[in-house]
Formats: structure tokens, C-alpha cells, sequence
């Protein structure tokens, strides 16, 4: 699937737009929401075993005694978020990356307790590098204080 609707249009060198395929994007989002859904769907009243041992909480006893038939019921939410991340990686190149963040929140119900836990997790969709005009001077003044970035110039 194609993010990029069309590479950056360069006009004399300069970059003057980029544009994301918000169709393809926003496929992509609906598909991993649903996905995850019927994930969490699937694993509803499900049955396992946990030995008693474990539900005291000593580990000592953890995973000793006698076996205890548990079903679990699940209920989750999910929450999706597209994030736009741009870093420089040059003199004259910025990356553009397209993140899917998901948000999940599931309840475990039990007979014996209820457990709440949210799950996020950030998934990289599409990155591009914009490439620019290579300056004919560059001057790097990070950590520099006001008079020593005046003494370089002069």
C-alpha cells in the first residue's frame, strides 16, 4: 500500500510540499483497530488452570498445590492515534516518520479478581527523507554562548 500520495515536489531545489495518502493511512488505522478487536474477541471465556499456590501471592508457593480451573472473560477497548514525527538526519535531509500509536485497555474478569491493565505500543507506518538545498555555509552553534557564536562569524 502506497502512504506516500506523491514524492516531495521540488521546484529549484526546494522543497514545497509533501503529501501522506490519507486513504491508505486511514486503512491502515480502521484495519489494526479491528484486527486487535477480533483478537480480544477470540480469547473471550476462554478456560486455563492456575495452581493455588499462585494465588497467595508468596513465591515461594507460586506455581505449587493444586490446580484451580479459572474461566476468563475479556473486555478491551482500543484507542488508536496517529502521530507526525520530523527529525533532521543532515545538513540538508529531514526524516518524516508516520507513527500508529494503539491504546489498549482490558479488563480480565475472573472469579477471584479483576485485572485492569492498559497496553500501548507505537507502530511505524511510513518514513520518508525530504532532501533540500545544500547551503553553501553551515554553522553548527549548538552549545555555543552569544559571544562565541559572534567571534566565529567575525
Amino acid at each position: 500500500m502506497k502512504i506516500y500520495a506523491s514524492l516531495p515536489k521540488i521546484l529549484l531545489g526546494n522543497i514545497k510540499m509533501i503529501n501522506a495518502n490519507v486513504a491508505a493511512v486511514n486503512a491502515i488505522i480502521s484495519d489494526v483497530a479491528v484486527k486487535i478487536q477480533d483478537e480480544l474477541n477470540k480469547q473471550e471465556n476462554s478456560n486455563f488452570t492456575i495452581r493455588m499456590g499462585s494465588l497467595t501471592g508468596s513465591r515461594l508457593l507460586s506455581g505449587r498445590g493444586p490446580k484451580l480451573n479459572v474461566r476468563m472473560s475479556t473486555i478491551g477497548n482500543i484507542d488508536t492515534d496517529l502521530r507526525s514525527e520530523f527529525s533532521s538526519t543532515g545538513i540538508n535531509q529531514t526524516l518524516h516518520r508516520i507513527y500508529l500509536q494503539v491504546e489498549c485497555e482490558v479488563v480480565v474478569l475472573t472469579p477471584i479478581n479483576t485485572v485492569e491493565q492498559t497496553i500501548t505500543n507505537q507502530v511505524l507506518i511510513a518514513e520518508a527523507v525530504i532532501v533540500g538545498t545544500t547551503p553553501d555555509t553551515y554553522y553548527n552553534l549548538e552549545g555555543m554562548t552569544a559571544s562565541d557564536a559572534m567571534q566565529v562569524m567575525q
